[in-house]
């Protein structure tokens, strides 16, 4: 994926007074976010940023950085 087509503005949220924000409906329903769902908010440094991503978003991203690593691991060990 291209790098320009990684983000796209989604619209705007408010924050209301008890710090609670409210996601567009057009990205809930391109998410595929549901009333009771959990999201995982990111703070993206030093851009002062945030994302939200599903926690089964979270665990893929995990998944993957888990196999690099392991990736990594193995070349380390074979230079040695």
């Amino acid at each position: 994926m291209k790098h320009e087509q990684m983000f796209r503005l989604a619209g705007t949220a408010t924050v209301g007074p008890k710090g609670q924000v409210v996601i567009p409906a057009e990205v809930r329903e391109s998410m595929g976010i549901k009333p009771g769902d959990k999201l995982i908010a990111l703070h993206i440094c030093p851009k002062n940023a945030i994302a939200f991503i599903t926690e089964e978003q979270a665990q893929t991203l995990v998944d993957k950085m888990g196999s690099q690593v392991a990736g990594l691991k193995s070349v380390l060990n074979d230079q040695n």
